[in-house]
């Protein structure tokens, strides 16, 4: 099977990412701050996320120990995401706490997700064009292990969200307001696609995976457009 329809759809959201890990390597060259910096190493997991998503069913689409260890890796790479997301939170809104603190319990809870993902028993199967379904587990400790990574995004990228869009609110600088609200756009849109697997199948019981993958490719051209439109790198000012 040389087609897969759910390493396209991946391949549009690496698309999106490596444009906005591009604009954010940008910011960080002519701010060269912790801030511009932990927004870099904030998306260079989701990067390597999007690229693995990509190249599995792209180049390994039949060799299922591949696609079932690259589960294994995305678990862990979306829970640095959210460790580093956690240090950016308490490092902007807690100066009096390290943001180590912030990082260390998330990162720790995010290993604990790891380790559950290597071994719950996942059965990613193949179906019609080259749909990969990743074979979630359905059983009642799939479910409690499930609502463990969503609160994990949820106690991170929500307060992060507000924080983005209050400074959007604040701001008088016209161009921070513009960067802002996208920015704030794009961190919704980024935890609604890793909301699409769990509301899919374990909320709307929808099972047919080439949905998730129309979803992803719907929502990565949003993205790609919001980063276009609003991350765009400030001109020096004479």
């Amino acid at each position: 099977m040389f087609f897969s329809f759910t390493g396209l759809s991946y391949l549009t959201l690496f698309i999106s990412l490596s444009f906005l890990t591009f604009r954010f390597f940008q910011y960080w060259r002519q701010k060269k701050d912790t801030t511009s910096k932990l927004f870099l190493l904030l998306i260079i997991p989701l990067f390597l996320f999007a690229f693995i998503r990509t190249i599995t069913p792209l180049f390994f689409l039949e060799n299922i120990q591949i696609i079932t260890f690259s589960i294994i890796l995305v678990a862990f790479l979306e829970s640095l995401t959210a460790a580093v997301v956690a240090y950016l939170i308490v490092y902007l809104k807690f100066p009096k706490i390290s943001p180590w603190v912030g990082f260390s319990i998330i990162f720790f809870l995010g290993i604990i997700v790891t380790i559950l993902t290597a071994n719950i028993s996942y059965s990613p199967t193949i179906e019609e064009k080259g749909v990969i379904d990743w074979g979630f587990p359905s059983s009642e400790v799939g479910i409690i292990y499930s609502i463990l990574r969503l609160v994990i995004v949820l106690a991170t990228f929500i307060p992060l969200i507000i924080i983005v869009f209050q400074q959007f609110l604040y701001s008088e600088d016209a161009f921070l307001k513009k960067r802002s609200l996208g920015l704030t756009l794009v961190l919704i849109l980024g935890m609604l696609l890793g909301f699409i697997d769990f509301i899919l199948n374990n909320i709307l019981g929808i099972k047919a995976a080439i949905y998730r993958d129309y979803t992803t490719i719907i929502i990565s051209f949003l993205l790609f457009l919001v980063i276009f439109l609003t991350q765009k790198p400030e001109t020096s000012k004479l």
